[in-house]
């Protein structure tokens, strides 16, 4: 199913000379981080990279505080998926020399923020000078008990729940982008703690760094599965990002669309451990949200328009790879979509 992605496409190319390490746990496409078996000692090491670039250079990230926040939270992020407690960020930074010391004071602290907020520490990194701004993480793990959370496990029949309010990534991108005046200021953090109390009950696990169906999606090429949201996903939508939406003339559902996600967790959960998850939340005052429930058949459905709509989330999803560097473009797929939805165009579940 991978194939039908020109994403996975890239990476399966990219990936294709390098041998896999005997240590390592996961499968390609299986996991946020890296796993990694440390001998017989039964801990196991996460770890994961991610750059902040494009948002850069579309101007999505323009302030210097939330480039070095989103810096951090993208890594930490990637651990907060597989359950993983933090040791801390490697950070590499390619500076402009036309940056003022304000401004690289105000990213610094952005990092350094981020890092305390998910209980962790800048380790060290590289410093390297060039036309644009770049900085690309690097973040470490442990799992002291060797069973991580993957995206590989979710079965039919088992529940779907989100950490927490989707669609605040989407809404930001569309303050931004589309309706400047509708301010969406955004500040996510990685979902350490919940990630941890979710070992041993969540059967596949995955942050919505590209958003919510774009997640689904992945979700359902790994275990083949499908995922019936119904008109529970309204319930998950927060108050601010849809107030957005509202004020950009974007119907609601593409809050769940857009591939700039909120780092929230999606997750699913067996019947019989529902219970259990529930008491674990609320002994921390966590309140995940329940989105849907587990299907055979791989497709995602969701109540679009008074009707369970199938979404084609392969074409959603090809359409942000191939215009990454042209936003507006993108967003013009996007409402196209919505259109032929709102004609009845396409298959209903």
């Amino acid at each position: 199913m991978n194939s039908t992605i020109l994403e996975n496409q890239t990476v399966e190319r990219l990936a294709r000379t390098f041998r896999r390490s005997p240590c390592q746990m996961n499968r390609m496409n299986e996991s946020d981080a890296e796993i990694i078996r440390l001998g017989d000692t039964g801990v196991t090491l996460a770890i994961t990279t991610d750059s902040i670039v494009e948002e850069i250079a579309s101007g999505l990230y323009e302030a210097p505080y939330v480039i070095g926040w989103m810096a951090a939270m993208v890594n930490f992020s990637d651990l907060a998926a597989v359950g993983a407690a933090p040791a801390g960020l490697l950070i590499a930074e390619t500076l402009p020399p036309d940056l003022t010391d304000d401004f690289i004071s105000e990213l610094q602290r952005g990092i350094e923020e981020g890092c305390r907020a998910c209980g962790s520490f800048v380790l060290g990194g590289d410093t390297n000078f060039g036309n644009g701004l770049e900085l690309t993480g690097c973040a470490v793990g442990v799992i002291d008990d060797g069973k991580p959370l993957s995206r590989a496990g979710c079965r039919p029949g088992q529940s779907l729940y989100c950490s927490g309010p989707l669609g605040n990534g989407n809404a930001f991108a569309i303050s931004r982008f589309v309706s400047p005046r509708a301010r969406s200021p955004f500040f996510p953090r990685a979902r350490i703690r919940e990630g941890q109390l979710l070992r041993g009950l969540a059967t596949a696990c995955m942050d919505t760094s590209d958003g919510a169906l774009a997640t689904l999606d992945q979700l359902m090429r790994v275990n083949d599965v499908g995922f019936r949201l119904g008109g529970c996903w309204r319930n998950a939508l927060g108050a601010k990002a849809e107030e957005t939406a509202h004020q950009a003339s974007i119907p609601s559902w593409l809050l769940l669309a857009g591939q700039h996600g909120e780092f929230e967790l999606l997750f699913t959960v067996a019947p019989d451990h529902e219970e259990e998850l529930l008491r674990r939340a609320a002994s921390v005052a966590w309140h995940p949200i329940r989105l849907g429930a587990v299907v055979s058949r791989p497709e995602i459905s969701l109540e679009v328009y008074g009707k369970d709509t199938l979404i084609d989330t392969a074409r959603m999803r090809n359409a942000a790879f191939t215009q990454h560097d042209n936003v507006k473009v993108y967003i013009q797929d996007l409402l196209h979509i919505d259109g032929e939805l709102q004609k009845g165009i396409g298959h209903h579940g």
